[in-house]
């Protein structure tokens, strides 16, 4: 059983994907998990992750947008096993549009995210509206074959994998599964790993592979402030050893990709990242 390694592409905003896909075969990946939205127009005055990202797939153009992105990726060698959008279960006109395009290029899972959380509304009404929405989107999934994935990250109704599979429990895994991100649970929803991993059981359908850490920012009344920070793989809190073990304990044999917030060149993050996680894999047996 050996991982396979992806760079989601959210984390190199100063490339396009011509540039990206030629940076991802250089530092020996196997695939692309694109970022799929709406692109910002260039000239792009100043690059971040999240919005002047050059490395984007374009949302409102994604049946061309994406052939062309999957025929650079042939071109580099690189598979295409995720697409990373930032659609919600609710835009079904949307995920219809980007399932029909997954599956013209053969890519087999995407992204779909649950309703956010910020205490506006009572967590009981996002997650029956959820479980509507997602109803619809588990149907899409059937109809062209592409699974549709809910990420465990802060903010929104499933930060924990207790929370994401309270969800997903309710629908085929086949068509509905969740995205591990134990980053994100250094923030919000930590859970033993392996636990965790065994709780998800067959809805385990992706991994991303980044780190978070907390800081101490000063004190307020003699109360001590904290804000959290993403971090390389090796500095944070996520411990990357007791992960690769978990996963392997589980049986886990899918994608690792690589989302890298930390400050820093991106070659060289993916290139350390990459080195590392395939040392543990390795040691891990």
């Amino acid at each position: 059983m050996s991982w396979k390694y992806a760079v989601f592409t959210v984390m190199c905003p100063e490339l396009n994907i011509e540039e990206t896909a030629s940076l991802a075969a250089s530092a020996g990946l196997d695939g692309l998990e694109w970022r799929v939205t709406k692109k910002s127009p260039e000239p792009i005055e100043e690059i971040s992750y999240w919005s002047g990202n050059r490395s984007t797939v374009d949302i409102a153009d994604v049946q061309t947008d994406l052939a062309r992105a999957k025929e650079i990726a042939d071109r580099h060698g690189l598979a295409m096993p995720s697409l990373g959008t930032y659609m919600k279960a609710a835009d079904l006109d949307v995920v219809e549009a980007a399932m029909q395009a997954a599956a013209n290029v053969g890519c087999p899972k995407l992204r779909v995210g649950p309703p956010g959380y910020d205490g506006s509304r009572p967590y009981p009404e996002l997650y029956d509206d959820a479980l509507r929405d997602y109803g619809h989107v588990a149907a899409l999934s059937a109809k062209y074959g592409v699974q549709a994935c809910i990420e465990m990250h802060m903010d929104i109704i499933t930060p924990s994998a207790g929370l994401a599979h309270r969800l997903v429990s309710h629908f085929d895994p086949k068509h509905i599964g969740v995205i591990f991100d134990p980053a994100n649970m250094v923030v919000e929803g930590y859970e033993q790993y392996q636990m965790a991993l065994e709780l998800l059981g067959p809805y385990l359908s992706h991994v991303h592979a980044k780190n978070c850490l907390w800081e101490k920012t000063g004190e307020e009344n003699g109360v001590a402030k904290w804000q959290w920070r993403m971090a390389p793989v090796k500095k944070g809190q996520a411990d990357w050893t007791a992960i690769v073990a978990a996963l392997k304990k589980v049986g886990y044999d899918g994608w690792l990709s690589f989302e890298d917030f930390s400050e820093g060149d991106t070659k060289a993050k993916l290139t350390e990242a990459l080195t590392y996680l395939k040392a543990l894999e390795a040691s891990v047996g």
